[in-house]
């Protein structure tokens, strides 16, 4: 990751490699926490365990109580489908528990789902809707989508609702 924007910003990251995904969450957790914000990391089992295992390498162990993961499929699937108006509460509440406190947090989240193919007018909505959420509460957030698995049009769109595009090589603001 090249450089990040300041404190605030929507960053759509469009990733094709698993190593380079690992080491831009690495470099955006640990430069988050070492400026004394909390963050909040929506990621798979499986990303999570190695991320996990770098991050306990890196930082000390009241740095890494800064880091809340949240399972990203019972984050999106609460409800047990794609709800828009179920996850932006779900995130709304998050977020004003650490705002609560006064606490800066950032986000990190890794959005997946099925086979669906109905699933993209619902991501669509969602991100046009975090983009308003993030911008409202001013929070500098990552929504990470595995390359391969968007369309064009998907593509087109997420670039649209977001501020910053970022790659497995740099960001850039729109």
């Amino acid at each position: 990751m090249k450089e990040l924007p300041g404190e605030e910003g929507h960053i759509f990251y469009s990733f094709q490699e698993k190593e380079r995904y690992i080491e831009n969450a690495i470099t955006y957790i640990t430069s988050g926490v070492e400026q004394g914000s909390c963050v909040l990391l929506i990621e798979n089992d499986r990303y999570f365990s190695l991320l996990r295992t770098k991050l306990e390498s890196l930082l000390t162990k009241e740095q890494l109580k800064r880091i809340h993961h949240v399972n990203n499929y019972d984050f999106y699937y609460s409800r047990g489908d794609f709800h828009l108006t179920s996850i932006i509460s779900y995130f709304s509440k998050i977020i004003g528990s650490y705002r609560e406190n006064n606490l800066s947090i950032r986000t990190w989240a890794h959005v997946e789902w099925g086979d669906t193919e109905e699933i993209s007018c619902e991501i669509k909505k969602f991100e046009e809707e975090a983009n308003k959420a993030v911008s409202s509460m001013k929070l500098l957030s990552v929504c990470a989508y595995d390359a391969d698995r968007l369309t064009e049009s998907l593509q087109r769109s997420l670039t649209c609702s977001h501020n910053f595009v970022m790659t497995d090589e740099g960001i850039i603001r729109k």
